[in-house]
């Protein structure tokens, strides 16, 4: 598992130094790269054309959520509350295959940090998932421009925590790269996309 996330997390630390790098990363623009922690966690980040103050409703708000991360999104933003998302778009708030992650701790436009409460049916090793718990940070980085970082905690030795390093790698990456999205072209019309996933 060490040589795992060592390699997914390896010394790929972003390395922008202007502002007219903004909207790129390690991968050219709009893609997450990976981040290089002193400690053994999954770490993507990406930065993104837009201040703090616009991309903190992204995550803090059930409207800004819904308008990118998953046809059902929604948040109750305190400490214990509750994180719902869906990507199934026939489902529906409350749903019980919905996706529910627990609120740690926040700071308003610089940090919340989540933890799975509920896997959807099926997840590969849900039991040890809920022992993970994942940081989103944003940090001003240049004028109009958050650099935003997911940190995901928790892992463990054994094929059950390798499987999930590999899902949440590819998950969390792909997550980072709607939310350039969403700020680039505006809200997801999950209308637009037809019925059920």
């Amino acid at each position: 598992m060490r040589e795992l996330l060592a390699t997914l997390g390896a010394v790929l630390a972003l390395a922008m130094a202007s502002p007219a790098s903004a909207q790129a990363s390690a991968g050219g623009p709009g893609r997450a790269g990976d981040c290089a922690l002193p400690y053994e966690a999954l770490c993507h980040e990406i930065l993104l054309p837009a201040p703090v103050a616009e991309v903190w409703p992204l995550f803090s708000t059930s409207a800004g959520l819904s308008s990118w991360m998953a046809p059902v999104a929604a948040i109750d933003l305190r400490v214990g509350g509750m994180m719902e998302a869906s990507y199934s778009r026939g489902a529906r708030p409350g749903d019980a295959g919905n996706i529910l992650n627990r609120v740690l701790s926040y700071l308003p436009e610089r940090m919340i940090s989540i933890a799975i409460e509920r896997a959807p049916p099926n997840f590969p090793h849900a039991d040890e998932a809920r022992t993970l718990w994942t940081v989103i940070e944003l940090e001003p980085y240049a004028e109009n421009v958050t650099r935003v970082r997911v940190i995901m905690l928790g892992y463990d030795e054994g094929e059950a925590f390798d499987v999930l390093a590999r899902h949440f790698n590819a998950g969390n990456t792909w997550t980072l790269e709607k939310l350039y999205e969403r700020v680039a072209n505006g809200p997801e019309n999950w209308a637009s996309l037809g019925g059920g996933q």
